[in-house]
């Protein structure tokens, strides 16, 4: 008998035991997975065993060859997790730590790590603003502690404190462990008051002394996956009619033709997304080499080519045993990128909005300037440019119906032509000493080298009275930044007995600088050529019209430079396997940038307990180890920081150098130039603290096949800065105070399952669902409360806003609560709040929130012989989205169709929606929460199906794995929600804008290709 043996990725596995059942007969595998064996007949039986794997026995029969794929045990109780500086075993471990390994990152489209975790652990909350490609999603862990936008985790890549993850490639990660409670994350101190994200990139295969090449290749064809549910042209007619407009008589000014215009269909069209990855990694027991070199292409669903992300990265990882007691390494990264995009996000300008709200009634195009709105007609004579399309020569059209907009989407495409492009360095030289057994001194240095341009062009236009510019606009940028870390710390373990004890103490030092350039130009004749080789600050020209400048040149530079310096440790304490204890401490201290000398340390301590009753006697005694086979219990407290919120002197004053203009006399009435203080100093600020206690349980069930976990945490968050504003006669505008408090609640579930069915069949289910309550408890009491932004951005003139106050969630829904319909005059009816007969400002009150309540992922993976199946799906429910598409000032623009559907009329006196024309120009109603949607969803993120080829076949070719396989890709979305996508109806990043639907960029849904070869 002869045959391989080879782990689920097609690597072979050496030392694997070949054993004759019933006999003492037996061989093992050699370094390429390979065994020849000789049995006694065809009833023989072949046992193949080896450690962390789950064993297979195979009859003989009329075999001569049988290869073997073995599968790792299910338990991964005795994975090695990463810690803070440091490792520790996962049944070891005592605080709230979530591991994501790299079979669940497996095959995965998106070239975003962070993007990669959605759904993936509880407690951690993946958000995807926007679906323009090169935008990448943010993460939050255990909810919302900030009046501010700087709620986001520490990142760290192998130990290197980075500003994002999303040029990491996710083939490219071995691990990400998420500290999510106090205890876990409290060893970074000031700056994990958001949780912790640790990325372990891969290194080599010194465990097998086997090296490799991969190539994986993935097409994807990409569209618009939800069109959303507004007006057609005579939907929209009818619509406008109920509302009281006139809209007939406009129609005949018009000469209406019965244009229907899909606007969806004339922007957004199929595109293709393509990635590759060449992989080489190999070692010995001497050292191990990782190398991958990754090429992203993205060019978005807007038709043309102002919507494409370029990515170019590399990751080159070594390390090297130059003697048994000294180990050095490196793990580096470079990345190479250029953004293309088109507006969105924003009110005026927008191609996102535009397609939304561009009524029906415009076609894409005008052949003739006969042809044109009036506004437009009338521009065009008195000689303004009107943007063509550069592929026909068409004119943009613009409505005849609307006169306050962003006009035709494709002119808001073409208007501006910009991108951003820039080159990263990013990493780590590491040298690790182990003089005696159990000790281990690392010292590392970690940098990040960055350089950045950005280039826009904007050309003058007239579309709209709102959406014109009489002059040429040019900009440009250059950014270079230089970070490095230097740490020293050292680890020791040793186990005496029934006692096994670890301790960790070290220092790090940062310092993080940077210098930018900024300059624009603008005017109505500022270059001396307009064609793309001449658009750079080179050209720009002196413009002298009757003796005036007409060419306004600006310009910006401000180096900046900050420091920081860290100590820390941690001790645990193990006892014959059942008790942990275990405490960190840092203390962290910052340039005066952020605090002042009196104030600049910060003290982070934390503690936690487990206890693993599963080893105590009474537990394995008293029942079955197969049914119930694992139990720990554990606990902790801790104390973290945030330092994001806190630069630019907030603490002190400065003297505004003539900034302001004064009289210093009555009989000399000529103003002069004088200096005031630019605020009024706090010395007593401090950086926002967070307390979190967090209780947990671990369980495995059947033989480990069943897992569960599950925790509770209560994190509050105190000491939030606020700028308000100090008593007139102080003369100043505003001082910041540590004024505000946040509780986060919830519950965090994990559950899986993992199993085989006979020899040939495999499967594993796993679901996660997390709780969160979120609420402000508390605000200085001369605050009333925060409001945010008003409408959710600019222009839009609803009188919605958010609002931060004391017993609702951070930046809630704050505006008119709509009861229903009079169902005897179809009006709306609005909450009288405060009683006194009148709809104003004093009845706006809290309308929902942007924060869902509960998120929750399901991942199912199938395999059968060569085929296997996975499906990966995520959601989140309670949080709602407030739609500000329609104007009550601009009613003729389009809107959400469910208004029409629902509306009231006198044969349906029961609708949900009143009488269209009785709040056709009611902000009060467009204001209330009768705008307001759930924005509950379940997407099924991944439905992929692949094939890899028999061994024996692919061998034959030098190959060790050929898998195919074709995936479908944000491809399901099921809500209620009218819009386009309730992943990405958002209007920011920042808390305080979350929630407003303006038009964002969808995301697509993709069909892809892919395949992964190893040899």
């Amino acid at each position: 008998m002869r045959g391989s043996v080879t782990d689920n990725q097609g690597e072979p596995i050496p030392g694997v035991t070949i054993l004759e059942k019933g006999t003492q007969h037996g061989v093992i595998t050699d370094i390429d997975g390979n065994y020849t064996i000789s049995v006694a007949g065809s009833s023989s039986v072949l046992q193949f065993s080896f450690v962390g794997m789950d064993s297979w026995e195979v009859v003989v029969g009329n075999q001569s060859v049988i290869n073997v794929v073995m599968t790792e045990t299910a338990t991964d109780l005795d994975e090695i997790v990463v810690v803070g500086y440091g490792t520790m075993r996962k049944s070891d471990i005592s605080g709230a730590i979530s591991s994501v390994r790299s079979d669940a990152l497996q095959n995965v489209v998106t070239p975003d790590a962070a993007a990669a975790l959605q759904g993936k652990a509880s407690g951690v909350q993946v958000l995807t603003n926007s679906g323009a490609p090169g935008q990448g999603a943010t993460i939050r862990v255990r909810g919302y502690s900030s009046n501010s936008d700087k709620i986001g985790p520490l990142l760290i890549v192998d130990g290197l404190q980075v500003d994002n993850i999303q040029y990491l490639d996710p083939s490219m990660i071995e691990s990400i462990e998420i500290l999510k409670d106090a205890a876990s994350a409290a060893i970074y101190g000031a700056a994990a008051g958001n949780g912790v994200v640790l990325v372990t990139t891969k290194s080599g295969a010194s465990a097998r002394g086997t090296s490799s090449i991969t190539y994986d290749v993935s097409y994807a064809n990409q569209s618009l996956a939800r069109h959303p549910q507004i007006f057609g042209a005579d939907d929209f007619i009818d619509y406008k009619r109920m509302s009281g407009l006139p809209i007939d008589t406009q129609l005949e000014a018009n000469n209406y033709d019965n244009t229907d215009t899909n606007w969806f269909e004339a922007v957004f069209a199929p595109s293709w997304s393509q990635k590759h990855t060449v992989t080489f990694q190999g070692g010995n027991n001497q050292g191990n080499y990782f190398t991958s070199v990754n090429y992203i292409h993205n060019d978005g669903i807007v038709k043309g080519d102002k919507d494409v992300y370029k990515r170019l990265s590399a990751q080159i990882n070594a390390d090297y045993n130059i003697k048994k007691w000294l180990q050095v390494g490196t793990n580096n990264s470079i990345e190479k990128w250029s953004t293309k995009s088109v507006p969105h996000m924003t009110q005026y300008g927008s191609l996102m909005n535009s397609v939304l709200t561009l009524d029906p009634l415009t076609p894409v195009y005008y052949s003739s300037p006969d042809q044109f709105a009036p506004t437009m007609k009338q521009a065009y004579d008195e000689g303004k440019i009107i943007l063509r399309d550069p592929d026909n020569g068409l004119y943009y059209a613009t409505s005849k119906y609307i006169t306050d907009d962003s006009g035709n989407p494709l002119l808001q495409r073409d208007r501006v032509d910009s991108e951003n492009k820039g080159v990263t360095l990013r990493g780590m030289i590491y040298g690790n000493l182990k003089p005696v057994k159990g000790l281990v001194i690392t010292s590392r240095l970690g940098y990040r080298v960055s350089q950045s341009n950005s280039h826009s062009f904007n050309t003058p236009y007239y579309a709209t009275p709102q959406a014109k510019s009489d002059d040429y606009n040019i900009s440009a940028n250059a950014n270079t930044g230089l970070y490095y870390q230097f740490e020293n710390f050292v680890n020791y373990n040793i186990t005496l007995d029934q006692h096994a004890i670890t301790a960790m103490a070290g220092m790090s030092y940062i310092e993080n600088s940077w210098d930018n350039v900024s300059t624009s130009a603008q005017g109505p004749d500022i270059l001396t050529g307009y064609e793309p080789n001449f658009r750079y600050m080179d050209y720009v020209k002196s413009n002298m019209v009757d003796g005036e400048e007409k060419t306004v040149k600006s310009y910006g530079n401000l180096p900046g430079k900050s420091t920081q310096i860290s100590y820390f440790g941690r001790l645990v304490y193990t006892f014959d396997n059942r008790y942990t204890l275990q405490a960190n401490f840092r203390a962290d201290a910052f340039d005066s940038s952020k605090l002042p000398a009196d104030n600049r340390w910060g003290y982070f301590p934390s503690f936690s307990a487990g206890w693993t009753v599963s080893n105590e006697k009474f537990f394995s005694e008293n029942l079955n180890m197969d049914t119930f086979s694992f139990l720990r219990l554990r606990a902790s407290w801790g104390r973290n920081g945030n330092i994001n919120v806190l630069n630019d002197y907030k603490y002190s004053t400065t003297i505004a150098y003539n900034s302001s203009w004064y009289q210093y006399g009555v009989e000399d009435s000529g103003p002069s130039y004088g200096s005031k203080p630019s605020g009024l100093a706090n010395p007593n600020l401090r950086w926002e603290t967070s307390d979190q206690l967090d209780l947990g349980v671990e369980m495995r069930f059947l033989r480990n096949r069943l897992a569960f976990s599950a925790d509770y945490y209560d994190k509050r968050t105190e000491d939030l800065l606020v700028n308000i504003n100090p008593v007139p006669e102080l003369g100043v505008a505003e001082t910041t105070v540590n004024a505000g408090s946040v509780l986060n609640r919830g519950f965090e579930l994990e559950a899986s399952w993992r199993d085989n069915i006979g020899e040939d069949f495999s499967y594993s289910v796993s679901a996660n669902f997390s709780t969160l309550h979120n609420e402000v408890t508390y605000l200085d009491p001369s605050i009333a409360r925060l409001e945010g932004a008003t409408g959710g951005v600019d222009g839009t003139n609803n009188p919605v806003r958010t609002a931060f106050e004391v017993g609702h969630p951070i930046w809630y829904f704050r505006g008119y609560q709509y009861e229903g319909v009079n169902p005897d005059t179809g009006e709306a009816i609005l909450t009288d709040i405060n009683g006194d007969g009148a709809i104003s400002d004093g009845d706006m009150t809290y309308l929902g929130k942007a924060i869902p309540d509960y998120t929750y992922g399901v991942n199912i993976s199938l395999a059968y012989k060569g085929l296997d199946l996975n499906m990966f799906g995520a959601g989140v429910g309670g949080n709602d989205i407030f739609t500000v598409l329609y104007r009550a000032d601009t009613p003729m623009r389009n809107s959400l169709k469910y208004y029409y559907d629902n509306a009231w009329t006198t044969d349906n006196r029961n609708a949900s929606m009143p009488n269209p024309q009785a709040v056709a120009t009611d902000w009060h109603f467009w204001g209330s929460s009768a705008s307001m949607f759930s924005g509950a969803y379940f997407k099924i993120k991944q439905l992929q199906l692949g094939y890899t080829l028999p061994v024996e076949i692919t061998q034959k070719a030098l190959i060790n794995r050929l898998r195919l396989y074709v995936s479908l890709d944000d491809f399901f979305t099921f809500t209620d929600y009218p819009g386009v996508d309730p992943e990405t109806a958002t209007v920011s990043t920042a808390p305080q804008r979350a929630g407003f639907d303006n038009g964002t960029y969808p995301q697509s849904k993709k069909i892809t290709f892919g395949l992964n070869i190893t040899f």
